[in-house]
């Protein structure tokens, strides 16, 4: 997929020269049929929904019956592009139902499989690396562009914005920095999975994404402190090296010497508000927005609709809580958190009883900090990695009820 969008969705400005491949690319479609068809495969081999409803908490079926009867209120009646909110809502419900389906079907892995994904990612990154490094420097005529400008930050191949671009690698780089520690505690840690995180580091710290280095950071302190992660002095001055390498690397790579690609620059240290990229400012209109629709909001992308003239107008509002807020209200996002706690709890009571699941849960950890600062549950790639992260967990704990003797660690 990340090769496939990268093909697809090509440009060098903020959006597709095509409005309907602009739809296309922010509904993430290669996404959801991506997920369609995991979900008709799990079918096909006895996947059933309703057992898992049947298995489910009193209190969780209430908490989604009552966010189902709510969240789709505020795009059917108060949203301005009705159509893709809609739309935009039946995506959610297919991701989750995709969650479900690889719950059914992952079964209980082994550290074998873990590194065989490892190995298909990081040549998936590789690729990605050629691909990207291909598209900036054989870039059309300037005079070719509009106001003979390219904006480098855009020109990442099928990604919508660098940052997400960087949100990606720092969520790749988490799930492989947690097989590093899985292949330390087994003894069995060599040069590969060191070379690994230097590649997936390198990218993410290329990118200049802040909030995915917050996020690998809040990652790295979680499984330490709640999972008693304990690398061996030997394997720290390794990765300290991976990291001080793809940093080296990254920074002698900035393209063009453009400033998005640079963590910090002078004008940041300006204001609070410069050094979070304008976030609070954004942040606050966001909030007067959401303050018109409150109840129950005005479905996705309203952000772009609502906010008042004079900010910046993005699709969603880089924030976790005011993106549910304004999209589906008071009602919805309190049914929603309290189903995304529910759900993020007991993924980390996974992982304290099977150690394997580690990658997945430091990827998904990595993801929701995320969200604290982007669009990780707006985006269907981004939301796509988040399921994966959940589906893997429970699929695992699935399996192994249903096996103990495939017990892996």
């Amino acid at each position: 997929l990340l090769i496939l969008c990268g093909l697809v969705f090509r440009t060098y400005m903020i959006s597709m020269s095509s409005s309907g491949m602009e739809v296309v690319r922010q509904l993430g479609l290669p996404f959801m049929f991506a997920e369609l068809a995991m979900i008709g495969w799990a079918v096909s081999r006895g996947f059933v929904l309703e057992l898992f409803w049947a298995q489910t908490p009193r209190a969780i079926k209430w908490l989604s019956v009552l966010f189902l009867a709510t969240f789709w209120i505020g795009s059917v009646f108060y949203s301005e592009v009705r159509f893709l909110a809609v739309l935009h809502n039946i995506f959610l419900l297919i991701h989750i139902v995709f969650a479900y389906a690889l719950v059914w079907t992952v079964g209980a892995f082994r550290y074998d499989d873990l590194m065989r994904m490892a190995k298909a990612l990081v040549i998936g990154l590789a690729l990605f690396c050629l691909m990207t490094g291909y598209a900036l420097i054989f870039h059309p005529p300037f005079d070719t562009m509009p106001n003979n400008e390219i904006i480098w930050q855009f020109a990442i191949p099928g990604f919508i914005s660098l940052r997400l671009f960087g949100a990606f690698c720092g969520a790749i780089f988490c799930f492989l920095l947690g097989v590093l520690f899985l292949a330390d505690e087994k003894k069995t840690l060599n040069r590969w999975p060191i070379l690994w995180i230097a590649l997936s580091a390198g990218m993410m710290i290329w990118s200049a994404t802040r909030a995915a280095v917050v996020g690998s950071i809040a990652a790295l302190f979680m499984v330490m402190v709640f999972h008693r992660v304990r690398p061996g002095w030997r394997t720290w001055l390794w990765i300290i090296a991976a990291l001080v390498c793809a940093t080296a690397v990254a920074s002698a790579l900035v393209p063009y010497d453009d400033p998005n690609f640079q963590f910090f620059n002078v004008e940041d240290g300006q204001s609070a508000d410069a050094a979070s990229g304008g976030r609070l400012s954004y942040w606050a209109a966001v909030w007067q927005a959401y303050l018109q629709v409150p109840y129950f909001g005005a479905g996705p992308f309203a952000t772009q609709l609502l906010t008042e003239n004079g900010q910046p107008t993005h699709v969603q509002p880089h924030n976790i809580l005011l993106q549910f807020l304004i999209t589906w209200g008071l009602f919805a996002t309190i049914f929603a958190l309290a189903l995304l706690a529910w759900a993020t709890l007991k993924a980390h009571l996974v992982a304290l009883r099977y150690r394997i699941v580690l990658p997945f849960l430091m990827m998904l950890d990595c993801l929701l900090v995320m969200s604290l600062f982007d669009g990780m549950t707006h985006f269907a790639q981004q939301l796509m990695l988040i399921m994966i992260g959940f589906g893997a967990i429970f699929g695992y704990e699935r399996g192994v009820m249903q096996n103990p003797k495939t017990l892996a660690i």
